[in-house]
């Protein structure tokens, strides 16, 4: 599968986003930028294998009534838009993809293997390509 996966900026380019005074979790951009990078390789195999939306669903419904508010909303999401739609959210660069990403429900096998998800874990960490 090849995916466009991209390296993150190195510590001297780095601009500051938010006010010092804002108490962020440490790596808060990285993790977010890890989940970007992850929501574009979950994009290439839902493309590559459709039926997966399936699997997504059916873990929420399993769940429905214990569902919180993104995660009813991802199986809204799910329910009504196409695959394109549901890749175009994984791989937005935007606050909405950052967003929905951070609830995602796809996680772990068949969406992404340990190693894949290890690759991102170590090129983020380690600033390489």
């Amino acid at each position: 599968m090849s995916v466009a996966i991209e390296t993150p900026q190195s510590a001297s380019d780095e601009v500051p986003m938010f006010p010092p005074w804002l108490d962020l979790p440490p790596n808060y951009l990285v993790q977010d930028w890890m989940q970007w990078q992850r929501g574009k390789l979950v994009a290439a195999r839902l493309r590559e294998n459709p039926d997966l939306i399936q699997t997504a669903k059916e873990r929420l419904e399993i769940r429905k009534s214990a569902l919180y508010r993104p995660q009813v909303e991802w199986l809204e999401l799910l329910q009504r838009s196409s695959i394109e739609q549901i890749c175009d959210i994984l791989e937005a660069a935007d606050d909405e993809g950052q967003r929905l990403r951070s609830s995602s429900p796809f996680h772990g096998s068949p969406f992404i293997t340990p190693e894949e998800n290890e690759d991102v874990r170590q090129r983020a960490y380690a600033g390489r390509s």
